[in-house]
């Protein structure tokens, strides 16, 4: 493979797949108890004190479950490996959203804007999108969705030469058919997980289920994403398959 079109590989991996270079300053630590949040009529928001509140309450009380599923998804590994660090960032003016990145460490980091932080409306909704969140990292999203955008990649550039067509642009169109197809695959994998880990910790996603489809409809968000109707028909399947099981003594599995 020519090395020029190593550039366009990596390109396709940090714009596609928005990884962030680098992290905001930490949230506050401590953060005043609420319990009921309001929401502002005319803008369907909660103020941000409120919601900064429900974003730490929510992040005790999952921390501790989503660190176990990792520690036993990653046996043998430095801690930095599950230590997952959790930022609330301005938005500038971007609409409600949470991504998964790791810091130069490696430690996993959770971050939301503040757009995010508003726009949910309860505590069930911040701990399934925690929950989701944190699951890429335990299923070790970053690393897996890399190689398959690469693979791609190669495969049609590779095919392209042969053929006598331009490798670069064939390159860019293989990474993304792979980040198609694989950002679909791993948000459905965070959705279940992201399901079982956040009743494990005590949450009901019934009650965070209107989340998906209440989220904006950027075209980046429905071109890598499943629909919204599917992810909700499977986050209610694994809900029914979790109660069942705790009722039958034993505990729906995690896939990582």
């Amino acid at each position: 493979m020519p090395s020029p079109t190593r550039p366009i590989f990596k390109s396709a991996l940090v714009s596609g797949l928005a990884f962030l270079a680098a992290c905001t300053s930490p949230p506050p630590s401590d953060i005043p108890q609420q319990t009921a949040p309001v929401i502002t009529p005319e803008t369907g928001t909660r103020p941000l004190g409120e919601g900064l509140a429900a974003f730490g309450r929510v992040h005790k009380r999952i921390l501790p479950v989503a660190k176990a599923a990792c520690r036993r998804a990653h046996p043998g590994q430095s801690e930095t490996r599950c230590a997952f660090q959790f930022v609330v960032a301005l938005d500038r003016g971007q609409p409600p959203d949470a991504k998964f990145t790791r810091d130069p460490t490696g430690r996993p980091v959770i971050l939301f804007n503040h757009a995010m932080v508003r726009f949910l409306r309860s505590d069930d909704e911040f701990a399934m999108v925690m929950a989701h969140e944190m699951s890429h990292q335990i299923a070790d999203h970053i690393t897996r969705g890399q190689t398959e955008v690469m693979r791609g990649a190669l495969k049609s550039a590779e095919a392209a030469k042969k053929e006598g067509r331009d490798v670069n642009l064939a390159a860019r169109a293989g990474a993304e058919t792979a980040l198609v197809a694989y950002s679909k695959q791993f948000e459905l994998e965070a959705d279940r997980n992201g399901t079982i880990l956040m009743m494990l910790a005590g949450y009901n996603p019934d009650e965070a289920i209107t989340l998906l489809s209440r989220l904006p409809r950027s075209t980046g968000r429905l071109k890598r994403h499943p629909s919204d109707p599917d992810r909700i028909t499977q986050v209610r399947a694994v809900a029914q398959e979790f109660r069942a099981a705790r009722l039958g003594t034993q505990q729906a599995a995690l896939s990582f």
